[in-house]
């Protein structure tokens, strides 16, 4: 355990999510079972992202 918390920091950014997921989309073009779960990781990843204004 740990008994400092501290500050908690986000995992990522919105902007590094943002490149996960044209990434993921990249590799989803593609054929396979490994673009299969690329593609459904991208469009999971997408859900959860705020809208662009």
């Amino acid at each position: 355990m740990i008994d400092d918390q501290g500050e908690r920091l986000p995992l990522s950014t919105l902007g590094e999510m943002r490149a996960v997921v044209a990434l993921l989309q990249d590799a989803g073009a593609g054929d396979g079972v490994q673009a299969d779960v690329a593609a459904e990781l991208a469009a999971r990843f997408a859900r959860r992202l705020p809208a662009e204004e």
